[in-house]
């Protein structure tokens, strides 16, 4: 497995949502966290398998 920079941070996103839940972070901290995770790898994969093709 190649480390990229999506592999990277999308890590990055679930320790610092992980951090958040166990921590006692904030809820809304918790819901940017999640949202941006989504919205990130979302965005990773219609790239990787051809961003055209989604709708």
């Amino acid at each position: 497995m190649k480390i990229t920079t999506d592999i990277i941070v999308g890590t990055g996103l679930v320790v610092a949502l992980l951090a958040a839940i166990f921590c006692g972070g904030s809820t809304e901290l918790q819901t940017t966290l999640g949202s941006g995770l989504i919205g990130y790898l979302g965005r990773t994969a219609i790239e990787q398998h051809g961003g055209s093709d989604a709708k």
